[in-house]
């Protein structure tokens, strides 16, 4: 087993997450309950063993005929993000959200490790609400993400709250100033 992948186990087990390990293809995998719902996820370090690589997938598929609206919502949710992003493939409707942390061989440091986890999981439970109500509730995207802007203040727990706060400040003084 790499040894990024090692570090992703002794992480998770330290977080006490059931979980499997898929060592024919250097994975870890796990489902996660959220605030706002459960979803997939799929951590692991990529084919080169220079970055590791995390994604939060979406329980369904976005339908055929709210991909377009879904697609203009995760680039308004992506814009000025500064860590990771919403993809969705526009032909199966699969979503998920992805975050990388790229590293020198054998120096995966512990605990950026767990902020990008954490920021993972924390970006794919605070938008999920608004991903379903464009797909199932036909809100428009504007209107799903302004709604989880409102909402986002005292739902999310420290460390998330901390994560989310440190990214937004970093896009309000490099993007919009």
């Amino acid at each position: 087993m790499p040894e990024a992948l090692e570090q992703v186990v002794e992480l998770f087990r330290a977080k006490d997450w059931k979980f499997e390990v898929d060592e024919e293809n250097d994975l870890v995998r796990l489902g996660i309950q959220g605030e706002n719902g459960d979803w997939q996820v799929m951590a692991g370090a990529s084919e080169d063993d220079s970055a590791f690589l995390m994604f939060s997938f979406f329980p369904q598929k976005c339908p055929a005929q709210r991909r377009g609206a879904c697609a203009e919502l995760l680039s308004r949710i992506n814009f000025g993000m500064m860590v990771g992003c919403f993809d969705m493939d526009c032909d199966s409707g699969r979503i998920h959200f992805k975050t990388t942390l790229p590293f020198a061989q054998g120096a995966l440091d512990p605990e950026l490790l767990n902020n990008v986890v954490m920021f993972n999981l924390a970006c794919m439970d605070r938008f999920l609400p608004a991903i379903m109500s464009v797909i199932y509730a036909g809100t428009s995207p504007a209107k799903a993400l302004a709604t989880v802007e409102r909402d986002k203040k005292g739902k999310s727990g420290s460390n998330t709250k901390k994560a989310i706060d440190q990214q937004e400040l970093v896009r309000r003084r490099f993007i919009f100033n």
